[in-house]
């Protein structure tokens, strides 16, 4: 009975469905961590995998989805619409029914102790703003401190290239970032973040996020809750 009465809860919602959702696996599983087109009335994910589309509804670290083998391997497709303008948080309760539904998922959360990094301001200065950007950036992102520490914790796993034509593939599975900043609102975040080749992605992370953000990253460990997949179709459901 909890699948069934999940997913009613969850369409009983107000704005909680998308107008118009396909959903089928890729044609060819291309092994990195997808391509995604949102705005404030459609979500379009290409190549990305079961646990990659289970974060962005939850809103939780790889390290926290635990489940088969394959959700880190089979990689899908997403074309959907909403009726009318739809915020990211709205997006998400979208996208946790149509995931619900269309692999029949069944889950239970838990909570263990993890190893993880804390993000945080450093010396009590920050260096971010509302609006604004560096335009010599090589990266940016325009988000909240909870969703940019998600990203961090992705991007600290994939080393970094001189070689525009080189992909990049993470190194091994994230370790949680936590937002610790107490920073409220959404921010343009933007990062020059140069090249060495070689060089440890978290020792570069580190030094541009003190120096260009004023934030800072410490190794700890915490008590995280964890989202553990029971059950979930290798194939989803028709559309």
């Amino acid at each position: 009975m909890l699948l069934p009465l999940l997913c009613l809860v969850l369409a009983q919602q107000p704005g909680v469905v998308f107008e118009a959702a396909s959903l089928r696996p890729s044609r060819a599983n291309i092994g990195h961590d997808g391509e995604f087109t949102v705005d404030s009335v459609r979500f379009n994910a290409k190549n990305a995998t079961l646990k990659r589309l289970i974060y962005e509804a939850w809103q939780l670290p790889y390290g926290q989805i635990s489940g088969p083998a394959w959700l880190d391997v089979n990689e899908f497709d997403i074309t959907a619409t909403t009726a009318a303008p739809a915020t990211r948080e709205q997006q998400r309760q979208m996208l946790k029914a149509l995931l619900t539904e269309r692999f029949q998922l069944l889950f239970h959360t838990s909570s263990k102790e993890i190893r993880m990094y804390e993000l945080a301001v450093d010396k009590d200065v920050a260096k971010l703003r509302a609006s604004g950007q560096n335009q010599a950036a090589t990266w940016r992102i325009h988000a909240d401190m909870k969703e940019f520490a998600g990203r961090l914790a992705l991007l600290l796993t994939i080393p970094m290239s001189d070689d525009p034509a080189t992909p990049a593939h993470a190194s091994g599975p994230p370790t949680p970032v936590i937002d610790k900043t107490g920073l409220d609102g959404t921010f343009d975040i933007a990062v020059d973040l140069k090249p060495e080749p070689g060089a440890d992605p978290f020792n570069l992370w580190q030094r541009a996020l003190r120096e260009q953000l004023g934030l800072r990253l410490q190794a700890g460990k915490g008590l995280v809750e964890t989202l553990v997949i029971d059950h979930a179709l290798t194939r989803p459901t028709d559309n």
